[in-house]
């Protein structure tokens, strides 16, 4: 019964530790709190400021931008303040741009998984260059942190680079915010 136990220990370890192995085919980046792992061929350009961190990555014509407020949200108004900050104006914003460019950008709700749970989206698509493309845009809270993740690029080229994507995502972590050290209490004579 014991050996049964050590070997099942033995094969938990063992898939735990490789189900995300970092490859020569693979980066990891990790940098104030906020880490994944990213296709090694990829550029990748850390745009970062005092308040946010952005992240791009890109191959090709594909760029994905990984956008996160340092800010910690601790309330349920300050989380759906960022949401329209950091999702709902990129997404109109891109949309804008879209149209200013005489194409017609069409809309949609989309859902996908993020570091493990699901993450809310818009799509927005239009015809470029003869080719449906566009962006897909999710947020999510993680650690109290709002993170945005997006991928803009033509359809085909959206579907190439599938495994990147999915290896972003997947892999997304975010530190949680710094407890408060418990003060001291006064000693009792």
């Amino acid at each position: 019964m014991k050996l049964i136990q050590i070997l099942i220990g033995c094969a938990a370890l063992l898939f735990v530790t490789s189900v995300q192995p970092q490859t020569p085919d693979t980066k990891h980046f990790d940098k104030d709190g906020l880490s994944f792992d990213y296709p090694a061929k990829w550029q990748m350009s850390d745009q970062s400021t005092q308040q946010m961190q952005l992240i791009e990555l890109s191959q090709g014509d594909v760029v994905i931008r990984i956008r996160s407020p340092r800010e910690w949200l601790k309330t349920a108004e300050k989380e759906a303040h960022a949401k329209k900050l950091f999702q709902d104006e990129y997404v109109d914003n891109f949309a804008t741009q879209v149209e200013q460019a005489g194409m017609h950008a069409k809309r949609s709700a989309i859902n996908t998984q993020i570091a493990g749970a699901d993450a809310e989206g818009t799509r927005l698509r239009a015809v470029l260059d003869g080719a449906p493309g566009g962006m897909d845009s999710y947020f999510r809270i993680i650690s109290d942190r709002l993170v945005n993740l997006s991928i803009i690029a033509s359809e085909k080229d959206i579907s190439k680079s599938a495994a990147g994507w999915d290896t972003i995502r997947n892999s997304l972590k975010v530190e949680p915010p710094p407890q408060p050290k418990p003060s001291p209490s006064p000693k009792k004579p």
